[in-house]
């Protein structure tokens, strides 16, 4: 979106900043001359139903959303302006400081500059959200949308949620949609021809000058770091997250690749709102880059559905282990976290068991069987072959002598952790 044609500037009779709009309650809002007819001519052009209106009807609600007690969550700082601040939406940017001309401990809001960034966002420089239509192959349906939205293919109800996508690093838009696709899919035939009839909704993020430089980046800061798309991808999201919940709208997000560190960075600004999604939106992880610890600890403090069991899937590649699982730390920080704040005291035994389990078949995935006994050895005293001797042993003879103890194929298990947490839980019922 570019400046709408039908938006024609007056000459203002002052460029000093005065208040603009009604302030009833919240900040007051300053601004020059130029922008505050700007604003006039968006609020007028908001009436009209048309796609010009829609974007118009987006850009006054984010400037009205800044007279609010907080900032909203697709506001940022901006980079190197300690006191400049940038609330970032797909088709435009507004930059703001917070001063107060009342002289009271009221701040409020004076307009920097608005920025109409449509253009950009429709040539995919910049992170924006797309629909995605299936004809003979994935492509646009229109241009980049200013809010989240029903369809007429995905009301957004628990039976026909949205489907939202977040790219990682792929060549353009068009490679996007059709990687995303493949991963919302989870390579299942009918889920795939599914989409195909329903179409999706992905938010682009531009990808960087290489593949390498986002996997050093990804590399060196262990999945904590994002690129400057990124970080406007997150905030991005973090509002359409936050429109999704006040239009009760069920959504299910996949991320894919790095775009993980966006979705997961989205979840973080929520999360600083204290905002409660109420189980209507759920994520999964698609080959992920940024820690599923921190994933796993926002979803639950956000409140969105955890039911699916399966909610991320990765291959072995170095940035998804170094990033991702954290070298294998993080599923057992997970776990850690569902035995003290999640598990019921009755299942709490069972529970320990499986970590124990999963922890030693971490240090032997880890350090290896010969390093595992060394460790032992230092730590108990005892005879280092004689350790590596045992380990060797119970790694190997675990799994076997526990899957043919009595009720061990009860119940459907997914690991030999687990299938320790069923048997010890089920006897200490009886």
């Amino acid at each position: 979106m570019g400046q709408p044609p039908s938006i024609q500037l007056n000459t203002q009779p002052s460029n000093a900043l005065q208040s603009w709009g009604s302030r009833e309650s919240g900040r007051a809002i300053f601004a020059n001359g130029s922008h505050r007819q700007l604003l006039d001519n968006f609020r007028q052009l908001s009436a009209q139903q048309s796609s010009e209106g829609f974007h118009a009807q987006a850009l006054v609600k984010a400037v009205d959303s800044l007279r609010g007690p907080a900032s909203p969550v697709n506001s940022m700082l901006k980079p190197n302006h300690p006191t400049r601040r940038l609330l970032v939406a797909g088709g435009f940017e507004i930059e703001y400081e917070l001063n107060s001309y009342y002289g009271d401990c009221q701040t409020d809001v004076q307009i920097v500059d608005i920025r109409l960034l449509g253009d950009d966002a429709n040539a995919g420089r910049r992170p924006a959200l797309w629909r995605a239509k299936h004809e003979e192959e994935w492509r646009t349906d229109g241009a980049s949308k200013p809010k989240l939205t029903a369809t007429a293919t995905q009301a957004g109800s628990a039976q026909a949620p949205l489907k939202l996508g977040i790219n990682g690093q792929c060549e353009d838009l068009r490679d996007s949609l059709e990687v995303v696709a493949e991963h919302i899919n989870r390579g299942d035939s009918k889920k795939r021809a599914d989409l195909e009839k329903s179409g999706y909704q992905l938010v682009y993020v531009p990808p960087e000058s290489s593949a390498w430089a986002a996997g050093w980046r990804t590399l060196k800061s262990l999945g904590n770091s994002g690129s400057g798309q990124q970080r406007l991808a997150a905030r991005l999201v973090a509002s359409h997250m936050y429109e999704a919940h006040q239009q009760g709208l069920h959504v299910d997000w996949t991320s894919q690749g790095e775009g993980a560190w966006v979705l997961i960075e989205a979840m973080r600004h929520l999360k600083q709102k204290n905002i409660d999604l109420k189980q209507r939106q759920k994520i999964f992880l698609s080959d992920h880059t940024r820690s599923q610890f921190e994933a796993d600890r926002y979803r639950r403090a956000l409140n969105m559905d955890i039911s699916d069991e399966k909610w991320l899937s990765a291959v072995g590649g170095l940035t998804q282990e170094v990033g991702g699982r954290n070298f294998g730390l993080a599923p057992l920080l997970s776990e850690g976290s569902e035995l003290i704040h999640h598990t019921p005291r009755g299942e709490r035994l069972g529970h320990t068991v499986k970590i124990c389990w999963e922890l030693g078949d971490y240090l032997v995935k880890k350090w290896g069987t010969a390093g595992t006994a060394a460790g032992l050895a230092a730590a108990t005293g005892g005879n280092a072959a004689l350790a590596l001797t045992v380990v060797k042993a119970l790694h190997k003879a675990t799994p076997m002598l526990i899957s043919s103890l009595p009720g061990a194929k009860d119940h459907y298990f997914k690991s030999t952790g687990d299938q320790l947490r069923q048997m010890i839980n089920n006897r200490a019922k009886r």
